[in-house]
């Protein structure tokens, strides 16, 4: 009887082994729990990370965009002044908008000099996009920025300031793109 006891208790013993394997399974669900949160944690670190990345280039594409959109909106009212000028000058008026041939030739080498250091922001800017390893994937959407500018100041070099203009506005259209394509 003894040992039908002793047998019994083994087997109680025994039988509750299942139970603590059901415990040891709930843990293992805790952990790949935990796992997953943490690769997910992990996930929006590496995004956050890659936001970070992108801020500083976002922010020179935006630094050209509105540096180019205020010269547009001087370039508009100089260009038109020296329009003035000239014909004034042209017709012998004598009022306050003709200007000296030499006045006028000075304000269109200041000009000319601003549309050559507009290029050469540009020009800059596409060097940074096309040289870095990381942005180098967003090169496309704006190679061929510094182009529009080479053509601007080729532009403004035979005093067609207007045409100059246009051109930057196909600049700047080109530079809202590639902003945008920094997602």
């Amino acid at each position: 009887m003894k040992r039908a006891l002793v047998l019994t208790l083994a087997c109680m013993l025994l039988g509750s082994v299942p139970a603590s394997s059901q415990t040891r399974h709930r843990s293992a669900q805790k952990r790949s729990a935990r796992a997953q949160a943490s690769a997910a944690q992990k996930q929006q670190l590496l995004q956050q990370q890659q936001q970070a990345d992108l801020r500083l280039p976002r922010e020179k594409i935006a630094t050209q965009i509105k540096a180019l959109s205020q010269f547009l909106y001087l370039l508009g009212g100089v260009s038109k002044g020296i329009e003035t000028a000239e014909q004034a000058n042209r017709n012998h008026e004598q009022s306050s908008l003709a200007l000296p041939v030499d006045q006028i030739e000075r304000n269109k080498t200041r000009l000319k000099e601003s549309i050559k250091n507009v290029r050469a922001g540009l020009d800059q800017l596409e060097t940074t996009f096309r040289v870095n390893a990381a942005l180098m994937s967003y090169y496309p959407s704006l190679a061929g920025v510094a182009k529009i500018g080479q053509m601007a100041e080729s532009q403004a070099a035979s005093n067609n300031f207007d045409q100059a203009g246009r051109s930057l506005i196909n600049a700047v259209n080109k530079l809202t793109d590639a902003l945008a394509a920094l997602r």
